[in-house]
């Protein structure tokens, strides 16, 4: 119910518009949201790009260094395993090659006793062949020392001395008349 007045209601509540001051303060109202909106929301919109755009590239970087991060993990995951395989084939060539240097090293040893051994029993035959030669003289000497001995014997006699003359001579004139038979039938009654 509008009254011609401008009331709107009579009563308890007496309300009424002024229009001057209504529209002076509709007009200043729309004079600030002129302002607000040409010089206030521009600088304002652009503050919230910057920080959207901002926080856009925080979490591009955050997926990005989420993706580098699973990236970096697969990649250690996979040089442990690589490692870990080179380094079985690492043990298993280090065992191969101690087996062989443990072979090698018994066949050299194995080499050097028998090359031990084989000049081990040169010496020996060499020594027991100084030996048979140095018992040999020794006999031989022996022998002839025991012979001289027994000769000395039998002719320290003067019986003995011209029995052995006279037997040298026949020995002698047999040996002159007969040739070598009668040397070999000689040589055994010398001994």
């Amino acid at each position: 119910m509008k009254h011609p007045s401008g009331v709107l209601a009579e009563g308890v509540y007496d309300i009424t518009i002024d229009w001057p001051v209504f529209l002076s303060q509709l007009f200043g109202f729309a004079v600030i949201i002129f302002v607000v909106v040409k010089w206030v929301v521009p600088p304002v919109k652009t503050l919230m790009a910057r920080s959207q755009e901002v926080v856009r590239k925080q979490l591009e970087e955050s997926e990005q260094a989420a993706v580098r991060l699973t990236e970096a993990k697969q990649a250690y995951d996979n040089a442990i395993a690589q490692a870990q395989a080179e380094l079985e084939v690492l043990r298993a060539d280090a065992k191969a090659d101690a087996e062989s240097i443990i072979a090698q090293m018994r066949e050299a040893a194995a080499a050097e006793v028998e090359r031990v051994r084989k000049q081990g029993r040169a010496q020996i035959l060499q020594l027991r062949r100084q030996m048979i030669r140095d018992l040999e003289t020794d006999l031989a000497a022996a022998m002839l020392e025991l012979t001289e001995e027994k000769v000395r014997d039998r002719v320290s006699t003067p019986q003995a001395k011209s029995d052995s003359i006279e037997r040298f001579l026949e020995d002698l004139e047999a040996l002159a008349n007969s040739g070598s038979g009668v040397e070999r039938q000689v040589q055994p009654r010398w001994n």
